[in-house]
């Protein structure tokens, strides 16, 4: 800065300044530290949901590589494990070929379990639907028995389902993940559970929308007919739950239509994401062209976050992220 004390008469005068700098706009470059690193975490937490519910009523052919009975479960889990997902969302609501085999939810839900672990040298993190039973018992299994070291639930079932849920989680030391599927169940979450003081641990965040929805639907999702609408409610979102939770840890769901544009935006803005067959089974957003599999999602995602410069979590480091507590006990 001038002097300013001085006669003004002295001092040198714009063009003056410029000469003595010796340089026009833009002939070097300003030292790196002008431009800081941007606050993006190195690593990124990468899970699949393999269920193929989401083409269960298309052809054979068409819906060959989705996870629509035990077996194709199982494969997809696996191979999306050994692609370099370290999660796997453990749901067997709403494939009929399953529930089919006469078992019950514990035995559907350890035999998938058991084959997955014995189908890969991998560890894997169990991310356990419990939305699924005839009692709350059952819809509890994946918790009592060990095997979910993370549960999704939405919130707008009934608040004292929810309660209840909520605290058999954090008593077993499982960490509840919010589904939100709109801007509002951010409050709801908030309001009818979180602000209760029932978690012993905070919660983490799923955001799933984009989700194809028809008038049979119980719940108003978000609307994600175009990339602005991807990106202004996705940042929407994100911003409800920051002012919940500064840090929160937040998983993007490719669901729908967005598909893998939706995990690039994620990435882009520091996310974690879910990806798989459950919430879509498209490749491109513009296009009509199907994935193949859950694998192909979790491969497209790996290479995503290569050319971001992200590297993909394995399931020790995302525990270690996420400040879970360590590996299941062995179901018997």
């Amino acid at each position: 800065m001038f002097d300013l004390s001085r006669n003004w008469s002295e001092l040198p005068s714009l063009r003056e300044s410029v000469e003595a700098r010796v340089q026009t706009d833009m002939d070097a470059l300003p030292p790196i530290d002008v431009q800081p690193p941007w606050e993006v975490p190195d690593t990124v937490v990468i899970t699949a949901a393999v269920s193929g519910r989401i083409v269960r009523q298309e052809s054979e052919e068409r819906s060959a590589g989705f996870g629509l009975d035990h077996d194709s479960f199982v494969r997809a889990a696996v191979e999306s494990i050994e692609a370099g997902a370290c999660g796997i969302h453990l749901d067997i609501l709403g494939i009929p070929k399953i529930w089919e085999l006469g078992l019950t939810l514990p035995q559907a839900y350890s035999s998938l379990y058991k084959a997955i672990t014995a189908g890969t040298s991998k560890d894997w993190i169990c991310d356990a639907n419990v939305l699924t039973g005839d009692t709350f018992e059952q819809n509890m299994f994946a918790i009592t028995a060990g095997l979910a070291e993370t549960v999704p639930m939405a919130p707008n079932f009934p608040v004292p389902w929810m309660e209840s849920a909520a605290h058999v989680a954090t008593e077993h030391g499982v960490r509840l993940v919010f589904s939100i599927h709109s801007a509002a169940e951010v409050d709801l979450a908030n309001r009818l559970v979180l602000s209760k003081g029932i978690l012993k641990q905070k919660p983490m965040w799923g955001i799933l929308i984009g989700y194809p929805y028809d008038d049979s639907a119980t719940r108003l999702a978000t609307y994600v007919p175009h990339p602005k609408a991807m990106f202004s409610e996705l940042i929407n979102i994100v911003d409800r739950i920051r002012e919940i939770d500064a840090d929160a840890d937040i998983l993007v769901a490719s669901a729908g239509r967005a598909s893998q544009f939706m995990v690039t935006a994620a990435m882009l803005l520091g996310l974690d994401v879910r990806v798989g067959t459950e919430d879509t089974a498209f490749k491109f957003p513009h296009r009509n062209d199907l994935l193949a599999s859950s694998k192909e999602s979790v491969e497209r995602a790996v290479a995503t976050a290569a050319v971001l410069g992200r590297k993909v979590a394995t399931a020790a480091e995302a525990r270690d992220l996420l400040g879970l507590p360590g590996k299941r006990k062995k179901v018997a």
